[in-house]
């Protein structure tokens, strides 16, 4: 009597199965919904994980590592080797602002992430129908999502996959929307210095409901001081963006006590307008500015015996004035 014995599907089959259909599926929902005008939850742009992809124009899909790259690309965790908790505040125009919140846990050669992120705005002018003016205590924006991500390296850490599930919730005053989205990502390292990236963001059956982001971008590092980036990031509900990134490293090995990182990034975006009112604008000679991001990173291991790390982020926008960006994150 010969016994059958039925084997549980190995992890990298559902990588598989992930990696062939959703950007099938993805590619789909693009072409039924790229002239279907404005669609919802367009909060999901911003790169609230990551001052460092914000410094750099909004361009890390190649690049991004440990618990920021969940908002970004999903196989970015797949590089982790500790434990790594990260927190990020971010600032955006009118009083609009978001907080970061991302863990990522190693187990053996696969990474385990989970995420949430939270947008709102209190108390701005909103009317009715009819333009009678609102109290405005009672008009609330909050936008949130929560994620969990698994991703997994391969061939040395040479391939990295991610995937992501994530339930985004926005209430908008006049509407809300409750929705399953899916990402998945990829990277691709040759050597050390040349890395490809690839993310298709929030994935939807509500396509409409949820905007939609595909990133393809290619990182070099010249040496361990430079590294420079290009990334196309393409939209459901607008053109297409390219953009770039350099940054540059004083490592650790050099200075002795941390590693500091200068950012400055571009990605094309069309004037908004002089700015009358930022005084730091001003003084920096920024008011005229869109399109360009600027930042610094400091990272350690040398405090209290774990990695420690924070980064600044700020991007003038013309006239709406200035994005500002802080995170910290801790490896233990």
């Amino acid at each position: 009597m010969t016994i059958i014995k039925k084997r549980a599907p190995k992890f990298w089959m559902l990588f598989f199965f992930a990696f062939t259909l959703c950007p099938l599926s993805s590619a789909l929902l693009y072409a039924a919904d790229n002239n279907s005008g404005t669609v919802s939850a367009a909060f999901m742009k911003i790169p609230a994980s990551s001052p460092r992809v914000q410094a750099l124009g909004n361009c890390g899909v190649s690049l991004v590592e440990g618990a920021e790259a969940m908002g970004i690309n999903p196989a970015g965790i797949a590089s982790s080797q500790m434990r790594e908790f990260s927190f990020s505040h971010l600032s955006w125009f009118q009083d609009y602002s978001g907080q970061y919140l991302g863990y990522v846990h190693p187990i053996g050669q696969s990474v385990i992430g989970v995420s949430m992120s939270y947008y709102g705005i209190n108390g701005f002018d909103a009317r009715n129908a009819e333009g009678v003016p609102q109290f405005g205590a009672d008009v609330k924006v909050r936008n949130s999502y929560a994620a969990l991500t698994l991703a997994k390296s391969f061939f040395m850490e040479k391939f990295l996959l991610g995937v992501s599930a994530k339930e985004v919730m926005e209430d908008n005053y006049t509407q809300k929307y409750q929705n399953l989205v899916f990402d998945i990502g990829a990277v691709l390292k040759l050597g050390r210095k040349l890395s490809f990236g690839w993310a298709n963001q929030n994935s939807s059956a509500k396509a409409k409901q949820v905007v939609q982001v595909q990133r393809l971008g290619v990182a070099y590092s010249f040496n361990p001081f430079l590294t420079v980036m290009l990334e196309k990031k393409s939209y459901s509900d607008n053109d297409a963006k390219t953009g770039g990134g350099v940054e540059f490293n004083l490592p650790e090995e050099v200075l002795q006590v941390g590693r500091i990182s200068l950012r400055a990034g571009y990605t094309e975006a069309g004037s908004v307008g002089k700015n009358m009112d930022d005084k730091t604008l001003d003084a920096l000679g920024l008011q005229n500015t869109v399109g360009w991001s600027f930042g610094i990173g400091i990272y350690s291991t040398q405090a209290l015996g774990y990695g420690m790390g924070l980064d600044y982020t700020m991007a003038p926008y013309g006239a709406l004035g200035k994005a500002s960006q802080l995170s910290l994150k801790f490896q233990f």
